[in-house]
């Protein structure tokens, strides 16, 4: 290829990558790392995102310290510097700078590799900064939403317990079932917050959640209830069916089972492959079980119906003379998703 043709080529991809870059609003930098003098150059692109003029290629470290945010500065400045001076090869940090152009705080995601040499010295860093503002203020409305609305929930479970306890008084009879309804709408409650509450990458985990909902029912030093075994992820779909189904199997173990005794326990296992997850309940140490319930009660009908619809999930009750052995088979996948 003639050498002309050649440069020409090149020019054209180095226009086609500046091109991008600034659709992308993505800046690269190179710092030379010898000797500990961070002698820096920037790509126009970074000098935009950045705010900063033409003559600011080559700014020196202590300017690049004075354009981030006061809040952020000591973290930064103290991550890069451990970075450089460990044997790590990736550098990855984000956090807001003050442009001087216009005094706009922005979000940087700064992204690079370290070269080093046989000793592990630091010989240059060559990475990219990108403006993730967007994406930030995109986070923080969520949060602010997600927030305003679990206050809204938790209001709203609140003056619908009362009104369920208050229509009780009235009526004594329906004191027992009152008492039940609010039992549920407590574990419902519960359930939303653990909802709401995730906000980040790889979400909650069913172990997690599981020792979450049974905490209320173990005794303060005694491990009355024991979750053991795989720790699959759950999602926010499946985190209200399965705290429906551990309430109601907790509440009858308070009052007729297991834990209606000192001596009862219950030992939660669970077994999960790509495919299908297993959540057995078993109850032992409590009141011997002669036979099996003879009419199905309305919170296991419910539980069922949880089970099926959210989970599309089996359920096996095997009620042997030492407690209740309780099956759930899921997909992975609907309890991930």
């Amino acid at each position: 290829m003639p050498l002309d043709e050649a440069l020409r080529q090149l020019r054209a991809r180095e226009a086609e990558l500046a091109r991008v870059q600034r659709i992308g609003r993505i800046g690269g930098l190179e710092v030379d790392l010898r000797g500990g003098q961070f002698r820096n150059r920037r790509s126009p692109e970074y000098l935009a995102v950045h705010g900063l003029p033409p003559e600011a290629a080559n700014e020196t470290h202590e300017d690049w310290v004075a354009r981030i945010h006061p809040q952020d500065r000591e973290r930064v400045v103290s991550h890069f510097q451990r970075t450089v001076l460990s044997r790590e090869r990736d550098y990855e940090v984000e956090y807001r700078i003050i442009r001087p152009s216009d005094g706009e705080v922005r979000w940087i995601m700064a992204k690079a590799e370290i070269e080093r040499d046989a000793e592990g010295n630091p010989l240059r860093l060559v990475g990219a900064h990108i403006d993730i503002t967007a994406r930030r203020l995109a986070e923080e409305q969520r949060e602010l939403i997600a927030r305003e609305l679990q206050h809204r929930i938790a209001n709203i479970f609140t003056v619908v317990s009362s009104l369920v306890t208050m229509s009780a008084r009235a009526e004594p009879a329906a004191r027992g079932f009152a008492d039940e309804i609010v039992g549920r709408l407590g574990a419902l409650h519960r359930a939303h917050s653990l909802v709401l509450d995730k906000g980040g990458p790889g979400g909650d985990t069913l172990g997690g959640l599981l020792g979450r909902l049974v905490s209320p029912y173990v005794d303060y030093g005694a491990e009355r209830v024991v979750v053991a075994g795989d720790d699959p992820a759950v999602g926010r779909a499946a985190t209200m069916a399965i705290a429906l189904v551990v309430h109601e199997l907790a509440t009858n173990a308070v009052k007729y089972g297991a834990l209606s005794v000192p001596e009862g326990s219950v030992r939660i296992e669970i077994s999960s492959s790509p495919e299908t997850t297993h959540l057995r309940w078993m109850e032992r140490g409590g009141p011997a079980v002669s036979a099996a319930p003879t009419r199905q009660g309305f919170g296991s009908v419910l539980v069922e119906r949880a089970a099926r619809a959210q989970l599309a999930a089996s359920l096996t009750l095997d009620w042997q003379p030492s407690g209740l052995s309780f099956l759930l088979e899921m997909s992975t996948e609907r309890l991930t998703a």
